[in-house]
C-alpha cells in the first residue's frame, strides 16, 4: 500500500529538502495474519517541534501517542472474523503497549473482541477494502474513500470480507471523556 516515505524539512543550511527517504512497504505484524501496521511519524508535543532531524517513524509502534503528541500510521486488517478471540485481542494490546487494556470482564461483555478505547481524537481514512467499524451502538461497514472521526470512545474493527482493509490513521492525544 505504501511504497516510500519522504520527510521534508530544513537542512543544516536552512533550505527545505528531503531529510529522510526510505522504502516503507514492509509492515510490522501486530497480530500475525490479522493486523499489521507501520508508523509514519510521531510528534511528542503540540505545537510540534520542527527543528529536530531524528526520525520517530522508526520507533516501535505504540497504540496511543505520547502525552500532548500525535501519531500518523497505516494499519492493514486482514480478514479475521472467525479468528479473533479475547486472548488474541489482549495479545495485540500487549504488543502495541496500549494504555487502556480491556479487562477479561470487559471483553466478555463486549460485542466483539476488538472493542477498546483510547484517550485520543482519531482521524481515519479507508484507503482500500472495507471493514466493519464497531461501536457500543450502531455498526457501519466502511469502504474505500470513507472517513471516520473517532472521539475517544469504545470502538472496534471486524473484517469479515475476503480482502484486507488498509486504514490511514492520525491519533491525537486528547482530554479523556
Amino acid at each position: 500500500m505504501i511504497n516510500k516515505r519522504y520527510v521534508v524539512g530544513l537542512d543544516e543550511n536552512g533550505v527545505a529538502d528531503i531529510l529522510h527517504e526510505a522504502d516503507w512497504s514492509e509492515f510490522t505484524p501486530v497480530v500475525p495474519g490479522m493486523l499489521e501496521g507501520r508508523e509514519i511519524w510521531k510528534n511528542y508535543q503540540t505545537p510540534a517541534d520542527l527543528s529536530g532531524r531524528d526520525d520517530p517513524g522508526l520507533e516501535p509502534m505504540h497504540h496511543e501517542p505520547p502525552d500532548g503528541g500525535a501519531i500518523f500510521r497505516v494499519l492493514t486488517f486482514h480478514p479475521t472474523s472467525d479468528q479473533l478471540t479475547h486472548d488474541v485481542a489482549l495479545q495485540a494490546h500487549s504488543v502495541m503497549e496500549s494504555d487502556h487494556v480491556p479487562s477479561s470482564a470487559d471483553l466478555s461483555k463486549a460485542k466483539h473482541p476488538s472493542m477498546h478505547k483510547t484517550d485520543t481524537l482519531n482521524y481515519f481514512y479507508v484507503a482500500s477494502g472495507e471493514i466493519w467499524m464497531l461501536t457500543e451502538g450502531r455498526d457501519v461497514k466502511v469502504r474505500q474513500g470513507d472517513v471516520i472521526v473517532q472521539k475517544g470512545c469504545m470502538h472496534g474493527w471486524n473484517n469479515d470480507g475476503d480482502e484486507p482493509c488498509t486504514i490511514i490513521a492520525v491519533l491525537i492525544d486528547a482530554i479523556p471523556v
